[in-house]
């Protein structure tokens, strides 16, 4: 695991962002592309921000150091959760500390009451760009005003908007509606005991090319189709680890209809509990030499081999520009030590 971890940390820095990615409603487990984001947004030059104090194109900037809670949320209440904690060991943040290698066993109460949700985006800017490079939220709730009904399929508002090289800690996405698009990642991020309430569209989306979204210690809750999208190519990967997935159609899935679509995009996954598995683990496409790499997942209830249940590693052959739908590939049975699905059997563990 760790030469497979070390290689795929070491790909590029991150390209240009990926376009127009939308979901297909109508093929929901096929397609597997990221929503779109408002444009209107709050820049955020300090740990905490402020909410917007009104929604529209244009960009309001905030350099408060607080953040003031909303009388109401429409999120849901805070979710807890049944995993225990195990160890394994985790990679390092960039030039931060290590992260820490524990599985959450319960979303935190927030810090902010009933949460606060934001009239638009919020843009985490990183330290070149009049920001910092890491943003610890102190457990906050927080979501975004969002109108885009959650299986619309595209249109939701993303929650916040992480540039390169920012990590963010200890935040709670409000859930249902406010969780909006949830989390995108403009570069290489850090996403560090993060916690999706009820994941409305994707709870965070790796969206430029070459880059690599890393989440670690983090819950992420009910979710009718995907988790984590990966829309960006060029050898972008997305790293889970120590972390905590339930009530969910697929974990991750690479884009199945990106314009220009393409790749490889790469997945690691380790120390990860499921449970609640409606389809699969990973899809991944081979024809554009995507690769998985599992090690210590552990299934709820356990892998049933002879009813292939829960799918762990789907491979698909995806299509661009629309034309057409992404295909699964060998009947959609899980695939196992292939070039794309680089998992075996005995890292399918229970719990």
């Amino acid at each position: 695991m760790k030469s497979a971890f070390t290689l795929l940390l070491v790909i590029g820095a991150a390209g240009a962002s990926q376009l127009g990615c939308s979901d297909d409603a109508a093929t929901p487990d096929d397609g597997g592309e990221g929503g779109s984001s408002s444009s209107s947004s709050t820049v955020a030059t300090s740990g905490s921000t402020s909410a917007a104090t009104g929604a529209g194109g244009g960009s309001s900037s905030s350099t408060t150091t607080s953040t003031s809670a909303a009388s109401g949320t429409g999120g849901g209440t805070t979710s807890s959760t049944a995993a225990s904690s195990t160890s394994s060991g985790a990679g390092g943040a960039g030039g931060e500390e290590p992260l820490g290698n524990e599985i959450p066993t319960e979303i935190p109460a927030p810090t902010n009451g009933g949460g606060e949700i934001r009239t638009s985006t919020t843009v985490l800017k990183n330290a070149a760009n009049g920001g910092q490079n890491v943003y610890d939220f102190n457990n906050q709730k927080i979501g975004v005003n969002n109108t885009a009904d959650c299986d619309d399929g595209e249109g939701q508002k993303t929650v916040f908007e992480v540039e390169d090289g920012v990590t963010v800690k200890n935040l709670i996405i409000a859930g249902g509606l406010p969780g909006g698009n949830g989390i995108v990642c403009k570069g290489d991020c850090t996403l560090d005991h993060v916690y999706w309430e009820d994941v409305c569209e994707d709870a965070a989306t790796n969206s430029v090319d070459g880059a690599t979204m890393r989440i670690n210690s983090s819950i992420a809750l009910h979710s009718a189709d995907k988790i984590f999208q990966h829309n960006a190519k060029g050898g972008s990967t997305t790293i889970v680890t120590n972390s905590y997935i339930a009530d969910f159609g697929k974990l991750w899935r690479s884009c199945g209809d990106c314009t220009a679509n393409g790749g490889p995009r790469n997945l690691i996954i380790d120390n990860v509990r499921v449970d609640g598995v409606k389809t699969t683990i990973a899809g991944a496409n081979q024809n554009y030499r995507d690769t998985v790499t599992i090690t210590n997942l552990y299934v709820k209830g356990g892998y049933d081999e002879e009813d292939d249940k829960p799918k762990i590693c789907q491979e698909y052959r995806a299509v661009t520009d629309h034309m057409g739908e992404s295909e699964k590939l060998h009947g959609g049975a899980s695939q196992w030590n292939t070039d794309t699905c680089r998992v075996s059997k005995s890292d399918i563990k229970s719990w």
